[in-house]
């Protein structure tokens, strides 16, 4: 029955996506419950050497990270966090932290817990199903697990990655948090916004080392 469940959502959602208006694949977070807070504009990169361009931290501004905690934050602090290494450069930090933000946001997650149902989709529908990826994944994930979940399962597969690259991971303030970075529960951010995001994490990443306590994995 669940099977026959999750093949007419899919038949649905590929429907509902090549019916779509252009522009749909690329739509945004939907409200969670908080007000969205504006992202800076993304610095162009620049080649930094042969093997890859980064931005330009000089161009990129410190956010804020000192605070005063409170036992409220401290029980957020599973969802609200940043990365922090030692003697890590901007661009290693950068790398880090793009590569860890693909693997956490990619195809499977957005296929949710059954790596084989991408395999299952292609082999039904051919080349349409890998076009529109996340897309239809997230409609998937979304019917039968919940946006709530998908943001979880993105935290935690985000977490692991960081800490395998030897970062640390220290709490913060939500209001702070909101300033430099996002969540992913109802679709995929737009690149502009993702992108500033991801270069002041690796600011931070590679900034002053944090003042507050380290958490655990």
């Amino acid at each position: 029955m669940m099977s026959r469940v999750i093949a007419a959502t899919f038949v649905f959602a590929v429907q509902q996506f090549v019916c779509a208006p252009p522009g749909i694949a690329q739509a945004t977070e939907a409200t969670t419950g908080a007000a969205s807070v504006p992202l800076p504009a993304a610095q162009p990169a620049v080649a930094a050497n042969d093997e890859a361009a980064v931005p330009d931290p000089a161009k990129l501004t410190m956010p804020r990270l000192v605070f005063t905690q409170t036992p409220v934050d401290e029980a957020d602090y599973d969802k609200y966090f940043y990365f922090h290494r030692e003697n890590t450069s901007f661009a290693e930090a950068y790398g880090d932290i793009k590569e860890c933000d693909a693997l956490a946001s990619g195809i499977s997650f957005y296929m949710g817990a059954d790596a084989g149902m991408t395999s299952a989709a292609m082999a039904q529908y051919g080349a349409l199903a890998g076009g529109i990826g996340s897309a239809i994944g997230s409609v998937i994930a979304d019917a039968i697990f919940g946006s709530a979940e998908r943001r979880k399962q993105r935290r935690i597969s985000l977490r692991n990655c960081m800490a395998f690259k030897e970062y640390h991971r220290y709490g913060l303030r939500r209001d702070l948090w909101d300033a430099f970075n996002f969540e992913e529960g109802m679709g995929r951010k737009r690149e502009a916004e993702r992108e500033a995001a991801l270069q002041l994490q690796a600011l931070v990443a590679s900034g002053p080392a944090p003042a507050t306590g380290e958490l655990g994995l």
